[in-house]
């Protein structure tokens, strides 16, 4: 990996709270492209590290640099100025919004745009159309009228991704995306994020390692707050430590 595609660069991040280490000496590099996995059993830290790198929690100690620049302690607004986006767990919307309005109070942020009774947003052809191709890209402009908290949940999942995209951030990150999705609704969540991070750098925290497994470049395994192992996905399918902390026998092969 040569320097200057390195992206996201974490350098030795420990993270404890009252005392109980979280996060323990965690150093992982992110290239500029690249679609990097998260994975490690529940408590592993993986949540904590997205929370790190968004600057809604600041490490006990250590760095994390992006672009080159030292992130570690901004604010999570001034991150995501910067170029990084995600999103959480939990769908994380305006439900009392339309589809259309969620997508664009992303766009208005963007461009620094702030919401007046004297400036007319439904007027503004460029942040409009910004608007309308995020939708078309996700998948949503049929639904464009309709009030986010009405959307069914894979849906409400897709309008989220949008959300992030709408920033129009180098590094995506997505937590959890698919979780409590039907096959199909995997399926179709998985076919979006393919298409529309391409040329970005994508971090995804995944359990279905069907969905790890067909989108990452590279997996890092995360367990009791630290790297456990990291390469290709053959690479940690054949990793006899992380089958025998995480994978288990099925992914023998």
């Amino acid at each position: 990996m040569m320097p200057g595609d390195v992206l996201l660069d974490i350098q030795g991040v420990f993270k404890d709270f009252r005392g109980v280490e979280v996060i323990r000496n965690l150093s992982l590099k992110v290239r500029k492209g690249e679609r990097h996995a998260v994975i490690g059993p529940n408590g592993a830290g993986k949540t904590t590290l997205f929370n790190l790198i968004t600057g809604r929690y600041t490490p006990t100690s250590g760095n994390i640099f992006f672009k080159g620049r030292r992130i570690s302690g901004l604010s999570p607004h001034r991150i995501n100025r910067l170029g990084i986006s995600r999103s959480f767990q939990i769908t994380n919307l305006f439900p009392g919004l339309s589809v259309f309005e969620n997508i664009r109070s992303a766009v208005l942020s963007k461009k620094g745009i702030r919401w007046s009774l004297v400036r007319r947003v439904d007027r503004m052809k460029d942040v409009n159309e910004e608007t309308a191709a995020i939708l078309s890209l996700i998948h949503l402009s049929s639904q464009s009228s309709r009030l986010a908290g009405s959307l069914d949940y894979g849906a409400q999942r897709a309008l989220e991704i949008g959300i992030s995209l709408a920033t129009d951030p180098e590094l995506i990150m997505l937590d959890e995306p698919t979780a409590g999705m039907s096959i199909e609704e995997t399926r179709e969540i998985v076919r979006m994020v393919d298409t529309t991070t391409r040329g970005k750098a994508l971090v995804i925290i995944e359990h279905d390692m069907e969905v790890v497994f067909s989108l990452a470049d590279t997996i890092t395994v995360i367990h009791y707050g630290t790297v456990l192992a990291s390469g290709s996905p053959a690479e940690i399918r054949n990793d006899s430590l992380v089958k025998e902390a995480y994978l288990g026998e099925r992914w023998v092969c």
